[in-house]
């Protein structure tokens, strides 16, 4: 069985694939990894996420009350009406992840990384040791402060930074609408969990996909190369061609005929005789031309 071209190819140019190995190798390897005071450092984007938890409450909040007492009804007012506090966790949750809660925590704690830093809020709707990706059936007034950063200090930071701006500016709208204090929502802290390491970039995917990449390239060069050698090849062999045809062509000189055989030239010398020349004889002698003698013809 005859090896294909394409294989005899990028055998004859295996030491350039295997130097593009090594190219490709190398590329990988700083693609996936960095050098940091002496430590090979990964690449890989690391998240981490700290949470500071808050509970919605009031003055006339009945959490630890186990009966709610009777109460004079005045003619002519209505019940007071009780706010349903996880409804209102709900909304929290939006305006703690807004712009203006960002500006108040990087007025407050430097800029924010677009990138790799931010705010986020959620409800909890589950148990303290539940995980808010799978939600759970519960709908409680139970607020929390997410900070996510590349770093755990920084995540915390950024975490306990939002809790505390989102108390400030919910005490600065209570004070602007001049709310009693019985009518006001208290925000009580109930913990801040340290920070946890979440889903990262998987490091082995720079890497294989640079080194795939590097060493296509040099695939991709051993066959231009062979490609053009190929080529050059055969304009070399079509101009000899050309050459060769060119030559059998042109017409044969005198100089050029083939050398006379003694067959030949005895040839000649039997037509030269009967001509009645000798040749190589030389000049006819004075004598030939005049009578024969009687003493010559005896």
């Amino acid at each position: 069985m005859e090896t294909p071209k394409y294989l005899q190819v990028l055998w004859n140019y295996k030491w350039v694939l295997a130097f593009g190995a090594l190219v490709a190798a190398v590329a990988a390897f700083f693609a996936g990894f960095a050098i940091v005071d002496g430590q090979v450092v990964s690449r890989a984007q690391q998240t981490w996420s700290a949470a500071t938890t808050m509970l919605l409450t009031s003055e006339s909040d009945r959490l630890y009350q186990a009966q709610v007492p009777g109460v004079p009804i005045e003619q002519g007012t209505s019940d007071p009406q009780v706010i349903d506090m996880s409804s209102t966790a709900l909304v929290y949750a939006y305006i703690l992840s807004s712009d203006i809660i960002q500006d108040a925590v990087e007025a407050e704690i430097g800029p924010l990384d677009d990138e790799t830093e931010s705010i986020s809020a959620l409800r909890r709707t589950t148990q303290p040791t539940g995980d808010e990706r799978f939600p759970g059936r519960y709908n409680l007034p139970v607020l929390e402060a997410v900070g996510t950063a590349e770093t755990a200090d920084r995540a915390e930071e950024i975490s306990r930074a939002a809790a505390a701006a989102f108390t400030t500016y919910v005490v600065a709208q209570q004070d602007a609408q001049q709310l009693a204090p019985e009518l006001r929502v208290l925000l009580e802290p109930l913990g801040a969990s340290p920070a946890v390491e979440g889903d990262s970039s998987n490091p082995a995917i720079p890497v294989v996909v640079t080194f795939v990449g590097v060493f296509l390239a040099f695939v991709v060069l051993v066959f231009v190369i062979a490609g053009l050698r190929s080529r050059s090849a055969k304009r070399k062999a079509a101009r000899a061609e050309t050459a060769a045809a060119d030559a059998a062509e042109e017409p044969v000189s005198e100089t050029d005929a083939a050398p006379l055989t003694p067959a030949d030239v005895s040839d000649d010398i039997a037509l030269d005789a009967e001509a009645g020349e000798l040749v190589g004889a030389g000049p006819p002698s004075r004598r030939s031309g005049r009578a024969p003698r009687e003493d010559e013809t005896a």
